[in-house]
């Protein structure tokens, strides 16, 4: 059956549920990460001139995997084509494909991975992706409230990675390991997830271990009472040094492709360079990576390689740099604008304490690198060693 005919057949529901499968697919174009979507189903991938091109993985085109990439993706609007089987479409057509499933199907459950509430909707409630968004900074029960104190706010972090950490942890370890992470890696980091059907649960255990206060001083919870971890589940904890079964920070991903913002955390200041209570272990005179998240991190750790990640490209504070002083860092950034930056700006301030910053450039970022090319290991190596040789 052509495309055309298919996009008729959609039209054929009844005029109340066309418009709300309409407006539904609205929401999901204007908060979808066509790059990340694309990317969580792909292979063997480049960007470039705003395309994605790699290897079609549409199961009913039967690719065999070799020769050239045939699937290219039009990144600004969210269009795919596979020049093999000349088919293309939409995301939502691009679901359909994948998953074998109806457009309306399709809708709903792109919808479902991006947190967007896709029942007929209520006047009377606010969907429960905008009860339990976070408050924004301006909001009147913030402005005044400072963030709570580490003391309580770690009590309430270790209690919430304890919870979640009794629920089924499938779906995001399998997301994990999906980018080439580790299972002993994510066990030893203490990364925890909680399904989104255990959401009012851990809700609901945590107002009974503690005042709602402290609970939105601490931003785990809004205004309204309600979770903010709700479309970001996959929960990486800072712990405390020499100490993991305390958990003194939370930053969370989610999993679902096309969410944005893809992070979530506390309230107050990031305590400390992520999994900076691994560098104690360290001999001196090592070399540490100095990356751009928890990924990067953790996939870097995965190949044997000692990291320390910062949250966003800005995100060292001169305080920490004296903690590598007795290490051989490379800054391995993002490769993008904000990375440039940072790196440039990082030199300068480990200059200041008499110290050197070596730079690798990678053309993608770390986990990307890592899933891209089998050999990465070897050839980071022998970057690192002409980045160090010509300091």
């Amino acid at each position: 059956m052509s495309q055309t005919s298919k996009r008729d057949r959609r039209d054929k529901s009844p005029e109340p549920i066309r418009e709300h499968l309409r407006l539904l697919c609205d929401e999901i174009k204007s908060s979808i990460d066509y790059r990340a979507f694309y990317l969580s189903f792909s292979t063997e991938t480049r960007i470039s001139g705003g395309r994605l091109h790699g290897l079609c993985p549409i199961p009913s085109h039967a690719h065999s995997g070799a020769g050239n990439p045939s699937f290219s993706v039009d990144l600004a609007r969210g269009l795919f084509h596979c020049f093999s089987r000349d088919e293309g479409g939409d995301v939502f057509r691009f679901y359909e494909l994948m998953h074998g499933v109806s457009f309306s199907r399709a809708v709903s459950e792109l919808a479902a991975q991006l947190g967007i509430e896709s029942n007929a909707p209520q006047h009377e409630h606010l969907p429960l992706r905008l009860r339990s968004a976070p408050d924004a900074d301006s909001d009147e029960t913030n402005s005044g409230a400072e963030p709570l104190d580490p003391t309580h706010t770690a009590d309430i972090c270790t209690e919430f990675v304890r919870l979640c950490a009794r629920e089924d942890q499938s779906e995001g370890y399998g997301y994990l390991k999906r980018r080439g992470i580790g299972e002993g890696v994510i066990t030893s980091a203490r990364v925890v997830y909680f399904p989104r059907r255990a959401y009012s649960r851990v809700m609901r255990l945590m107002t009974t271990a503690f005042d709602s206060a402290e609970l939105r001083r601490s931003g785990l919870f809004n205004q309204r009472e309600h979770l903010t971890f709700y479309r970001h589940r996959l929960l990486f904890p800072f712990h405390e040094k020499g100490d993991k079964s305390r958990a003194i920070y939370l930053q969370a991903r989610t999993t679902a492709p096309g969410v944005h913002p893809r992070w979530h955390n506390m309230r107050g200041a990031v305590p400390s360079l992520y999994n900076a209570s691994a560098l104690a272990g360290l001999p001196d005179d090592s070399i540490v990576y100095l990356v751009e998240g928890f990924t990067d991190t953790l996939t870097l750790i995965t190949h044997k390689f000692a990291a320390v990640g910062i949250v966003g490209a800005g995100g060292l504070r001169a305080e920490w740099i004296k903690e590598l002083a007795r290490f051989r860092v490379v800054s391995l950034l993002d490769p993008d604008a904000a990375g440039e930056r940072a790196t440039a700006r990082y030199a300068e301030m480990f200059a200041k304490d008499g110290m050197q910053l070596a730079r690798v450039a990678l053309p993608y970022d770390v986990n990307d690198y890592f899933r891209a090319r089998p050999s990465a290991a070897l050839e980071l190596t022998l970057l690192t060693e002409v980045a160090l040789e010509a300091q």
